[in-house]
């Protein structure tokens, strides 16, 4: 990809997430999503295989099936009470069919079935993206519409999204869709105080993306694809070894860690606002994560696979420099859960 093709695509990419965060009018937001979802597919079909291709038509059916659903609901809550704004959304029906649409791009269950394949399908930057970057537009939406979201409704997705993202990555060896479930089981946990206290999702988001990010740096910088491929990290390197076990240890949400602070909030909050069940029932459903995480853990660092040489350490390093980002955001990713009585 030339760099004029580059810079229009991430351009149109950042600023269309940017405006929808300014964003009143359900129109200018709809076509702001469209130009996000356009610049999307030629970078998930960049790889120039079937695979890619497939999953550039799948994220396009999928994105596109979505705004037009949201159009829709949008349409019919101006016809009824001629007005375009955002804020004064009062049809319950027009906004719950706007809370579904939103919940399909942002891959909450039950409508995350494309996710993984759409993972798999592209490059490990590009899953990234699709992982964190586009669910800031969707995600922004919702929170400007919370107080009159349907709190039923996110919490049956939350609950399910949580339990699909453990099932669904239980049997799975490909790294990219269990990063991809992991995301869905995540994106209940931000969904499940989305009315109650969107401050909290806003802040589950940034720390699952604060997570994410140097996760799937790591996987690229040892270009790994499978389970399997993790356990010749220790012996390429225990600096990258040490770096993805801490992550995938917060991604688990263990409590000295900083990936413990939203799910301590979340249960905090909902148990407070007597929804004792439905937290007790996410933080079980949550432990087939946190097996699939340690099973990681496990294969990266307490492993030692069959090798030629007698040393301990090969003397090959990976060609690609370690990026500065890997090493902020793994110890933010470690140190910061003594920020939480801030929060």
């Amino acid at each position: 990809m030339n760099l004029m093709s580059w810079s229009v695509i991430t351009t149109s990419i950042t600023l269309s997430t940017i405006m929808i965060t300014s964003m009143t009018h359900w129109l200018m937001t709809w076509v702001c999503l469209e130009i996000n979802t356009l610049s999307m597919i030629p970078l998930i079909s960049k790889p120039n295989h079937p695979r890619a291709t497939e999953a550039a038509t799948k994220y396009y059916l999928i994105q596109t099936m979505a705004s037009t659903t949201m159009l829709f609901a949008a349409t019919t809550n101006a016809l009824n009470t001629s007005n375009w704004d955002i804020h004064l959304t009062t049809e319950p029906a027009a906004t719950m069919i706007i809370t579904m649409a939103l919940m399909m791009k942002m891959a909450a269950a039950p409508f995350h079935f494309w996710l993984p394949d759409v993972s798999q399908g592209t490059t490990t930057l590009t899953t990234l993206t699709i992982l964190t970057w586009q669910k800031i537009a969707p995600l922004t939406v919702l929170l400007m519409t919370h107080n009159k979201t349907n709190i039923t409704l996110t919490l049956m997705s939350a609950v399910l999204s949580v339990t699909v993202g453990g099932l669904g990555s239980l049997n799975q060896t490909q790294l990219r869709k269990l990063m991809a479930f992991s995301s869905i089981a995540h994106t209940g946990w931000i969904m499940a105080t989305l009315t109650m206290a969107p401050n909290i999702s806003t802040l589950t988001f940034m720390i699952y993306t604060m997570a994410t990010i140097p996760m799937f740096l790591l996987i690229n910088i040892t270009t790994s694809m499978t389970i399997k491929d993790l356990g010749v990290m220790w012996t390429n390197s225990p600096y990258i070894m040490m770096a993805s076990s801490t992550t995938i240890l917060s991604l688990g949400g263990l409590p000295p860690l900083l990936g413990f602070m939203p799910k301590w909030l979340i249960l905090n909050n909902m148990t407070s606002l007597n929804m004792t069940s439905e937290a007790t029932l996410m933080a079980m459903t949550s432990l087939l994560s946190l097996y699939v995480y340690m099973r990681l853990m496990y294969m990266s660092s307490m492993t030692l696979p069959p090798h030629t040489t007698l040393m301990s350490l090969k003397w090959r390093t990976p060609n690609k420099k370690h990026h500065m980002t890997t090493s902020i955001m793994t110890m933010m990713t470690t140190l910061l859960l003594p920020l939480s009585p801030n929060m």
